[in-house]
């Protein structure tokens, strides 16, 4: 079916001096120093960090010096910043808080925090999450009647955590950006796709599986800036006569498209709170269509008639990413026309890891399907695997080796330059020293640990110092620590060559 749609581092440079002219003394001073503060938040595995947070430039007293509150982005950068000792305070829902120490020196002017955002999952209350779809074995009767009974549920809906507010504007703020990165990805890759089906009786047992296997590939084709069309190709064709019972299923792995911007207006939007899904914290939004509005989204086309199936339904959205994990959907009303008097679907999204391209994209995992119509019942499952990327694009999201530092060179020429880790003192450690340089435009990574770049534990870093002969920007840099760690960039520096 053819659905188209309208649709903690110190960084430090060479400080500039205002001269004064004092008239009593006919003597020049120095300005007093100002400094910044730069403040980027990642997660443990690597991900950059684009949740709501607030962060606190605080004194080494606990006063208040600025405060960057219920940003999205994963960063915050404090400008004139006097001399002294501060603390960097980072608070997000669903994480834990996070104090960090930072300094700023009329040596040191300049510094950036990285901070890794821990989850604070209840086990308690956490939800299950999507289970693991990776293998595409066969699914017993006892498994689908087991999956069914869960998908009919009315109050499978998770808990959300008390007192905690919902900035929705935000939320589907972020949302909206990963949505339009789903739209590219789903260009991007074939998997393999099985399909089972079981036709459901009346005391709400299943019967034998009736499954398919098929080379699955989507083609996003778009016209202008704005609108496109989603197709799924399967086997290499179009034709519904290849499903099982000759019934098919498409459009599921695109639902999450009702927070694509094309589509959001048509659906009242709803954040009821904060929970967890699959050992994540996530934002909770209920969606329904709007009767006023257009029903892009989902429709059953019988006999080459389309009819609109307007849904209701929610998803759980990672509060850390703004990735969609889960969708859930049913019908508002029954469709009288067609005689469709139940339809529930749930999909699980998750990342994928294409190890040829080192690239992850966040994809559809599995979708799980109920049907009631004209009296007919059957439930159906879909499974994705064996995922391969078949084009390139030109923002690839690399994921960096953990335990790193990152040089990116923005200049147009060489760079050299050479990275001191210092260890923990009491540490019976030394300093590691390495000279190498950064192409024009490229990124070099250096991965601390036993045998690595840096020849000694993570856990024993207290800090790093990358001095280089390029201009004050030239390098930008990252740390890729599950602890905070800081790194000092000195610029305009004459560095010795490699020995």
């Amino acid at each position: 079916m053819r659905r188209s749609f309208m649709i903690p581092v110190l960084v430090l440079a060479l400080a500039s001096f205002a001269p004064v002219t004092c008239a009593q003394q006919g003597a020049t001073v120095p300005a007093a120093v100002r400094g910044t503060v730069d403040v980027r938040l990642r997660l443990a595995g690597g991900e950059k960090f684009s949740g709501v947070a607030s962060m606190r430039l605080l004194t080494s007293e606990g006063v208040e010096v600025a405060e960057h509150k219920d940003q999205i982005g994963g960063r915050a950068h404090f400008a004139d910043v006097a001399t002294g000792k501060y603390g960097v305070e980072v608070s997000a829902p669903g994480f834990a808080t996070l104090r960090h120490d930072v300094e700023i020196s009329d040596g040191q002017p300049f510094a950036t925090v990285f901070l890794t955002m821990t989850p604070e999952v209840s086990q308690a209350a956490a939800s299950p999450g999507a289970r693991s779809n990776a293998k595409l074995e066969p699914t017993t009767r006892e498994e689908a009647e087991k999956s069914l009974h869960a998908l009919q549920q009315e109050d499978s809906i998770p808990p959300v955590q008390p007192n905690i507010t919902c900035p929705l504007p935000l939320v589907l703020q972020g949302v909206e950006q990963t949505v339009r990165e789903l739209v590219s990805n789903l260009d991007r890759f074939s998997a393999t796709e099985r399909v089972e089906h079981f036709a459901v009786h009346a005391d709400g047992g299943v019967g034998v599986s009736s499954a398919r296997s098929f080379d699955y590939v989507v083609v996003v084709s778009r016209s202008g800036d704005k609108w496109f069309g989603i197709d799924e190709y399967r086997d290499g064709g179009l034709d519904p006569s290849i499903f099982p019972a000759g019934i098919a299923t498409t459009g599921l792995p695109a639902l999450a498209l009702i927070f694509h911007p094309n589509f959001a207006a048509e659906f009242n939007l709803v954040c009821t709170g904060l929970g967890e899904w699959a050992g994540r914290p996530a934002w909770q939004v209920r969606f329904e269509q709007r009767p006023d509005r257009p029903n892009q989204i989902r429709s059953y086309i019988i006999y080459q008639n389309s009819y609109a199936v307007p849904l209701k339904g929610w998803a759980m959205i990672d509060a850390g990413t703004f990735q969609v994990l889960r969708l859930d959907s049913e019908l508002i009303n029954p469709v009288a026309h067609i005689k469709l008097t139940q339809e529930r679907i749930a999909i699980d999204y998750a990342p994928v890891q294409f190890r040829t391209e080192e690239q992850q994209m966040w994809l559809p995992r599995s979708a799980e399907l109920y049907v009631e119509r004209k009296g007919n019942r059957y439930y159906r499952r879909h499974t994705f695997s064996s995922f391969q990327v078949f084009t390139v694009g030109t923002q690839q999201n690399v994921h960096p080796p953990k335990e790193s530092y990152a040089f990116t060179n923005n200049s147009n020429h060489e760079i050299l330059g050479v990275l001191t880790v210092n260890p923990i003192p009491g540490r019976e450690l030394h300093e590691v020293t390495i000279t190498f340089k950064i192409p024009a435009g490229g990124t070099v990574f250096k991965v601390v640990g036993p045998g690595k770049d840096v020849n000694f534990p993570v856990d024993a870093v207290e800090s790093a110092r990358f001095a280089h002969n390029g201009p004050p920007g030239s390098i930008d840099a990252n740390a890729y620590f599950v602890k905070a760690s800081t790194l000092e960039l000195v610029p305009d520096t004459v560095v010795p060559a490699a020995q």
